[in-house]
């Protein structure tokens, strides 16, 4: 059986300025917004899309449940090209850095094969070399962003 990734659920404290956040940061669109349950309380959801990726927020009459997903999320990892751009731009949203940037080396235990170039761009079979940073979502989520091109550039 063939699996693929559909979408990645994430909780918010309040799902207008979660979109809000999704649109201008990631340059995410928009597909629907919807009212449920979530066992007996009502549940806000929206779906966006960006970069490829789709986003279900969720926002829980309960905010207990938010807390309880921002202890065990620990991050979502996105890839920029230029990491001094991207922090200049969080910078002019008023987006606070968490952590970094900083270079952490990465030693892989293998070399990695040209058909998973899309995970790292890579030098020789010692591993790559990168530029990471953290910040947080209005929601409490945690995003870690990668430049993987340095050895390239």
């Amino acid at each position: 059986m063939k699996l693929g990734f559909q979408h990645v659920g994430v909780y918010c404290r309040d799902i207008e300025e979660s979109i809000k956040f999704y649109e201008e940061i990631f340059d995410c669109k928009l597909l629907l917004k919807s009212d449920a349950m979530e066992g007996d309380k009502p549940l806000k959801m929206a779906w966006i899309k960006g970069s490829g990726v789709v986003l279900e927020l969720l926002e829980c009459e309960d905010k207990s449940t938010c807390d309880a997903a921002a202890n065990c999320l620990n991050h979502l990892a996105l890839r920029v090209p230029d990491m001094d751009e991207f922090v200049a731009f969080l910078n002019e949203k008023g987006v606070a850095i968490e952590a970094g940037p900083f270079d952490p080396p990465l030693e892989f235990d293998r070399p990695l094969s040209e058909e998973d170039s899309d995970v790292f761009v890579t030098y020789g079979d010692a591993g790559a070399q990168l530029r990471i940073m953290f910040f947080r979502g209005p929601g409490g989520e945690r995003f870690e962003v990668v430049q993987d091109n340095i050895a390239a550039l």
